[in-house]
C-alpha cells in the first residue's frame, strides 16, 4: 500500500454526521470533479465511444450524481404518485412502483455507466 495513503489515518478525520447519508456524501464529492472532468479533459482515444458519445455517458453520470447530491432523485410525479399512495393505504399499487422505478431509471443508468467507465475517468 501507498506509504502517503493510510485510510485508517484518514478515518480518524471524518466527521460522523458524513456517514448518515453516505451516499449523498459520495455524490457531493464526484459531482463537481466529473463536471470539471467533462470540461477540461480530453476524450480518452482508445474507447470504442466517439466523442458525442462520451459525452452523453458523462452527462448522464453527471445526472445522477447531482439528483443524489441534491436529494431530488425521487422528485418525479411517478415516484411522488407512489408514496402518497402508500400513506393513503391504497392498495394497488403494482403499477404506481412500476412507473416509480420507472421513473428512477436515468439515475440508475448513471450509476451504472459510473461503474462501467469508472477506469476510463483519468486523462
Amino acid at each position: 500500500m501507498n506509504k502517503e495513503y493510510d485510510p485508517k489515518a484518514i478515518a480518524q478525520t471524518i466527521d460522523v454526521e458524513e456517514l448518515y447519508d453516505l451516499d449523498v456524501t459520495i455524490a457531493r464529492f464526484i459531482l463537481p470533479r466529473l463536471m470539471m472532468f467533462k470540461e477540461r479533459c480530453e476524450y480518452p482515444r482508445r474507447m470504442k465511444l466517439t466523442h458525442e458519445q462520451w459525452n452523453e455517458v458523462l452527462d448522464k453520470m453527471i445526472f445522477a450524481f447531482e439528483r443524489i447530491a441534491c436529494q431530488t432523485e425521487e422528485d418525479t410525479p411517478e415516484y411522488k404518485a407512489y408514496i402518497k399512495a402508500i400513506w393513503n393505504n391504497e392498495e394497488d399499487l403494482v403499477d404506481l412502483k412500476r412507473n416509480a422505478k420507472a421513473s428512477l431509471k436515468p439515475i440508475s443508468e448513471g450509476l451504472s455507466l459510473f461503474h462501467k467507465y469508472y477506469r476510463n475517468l483519468w486523462w
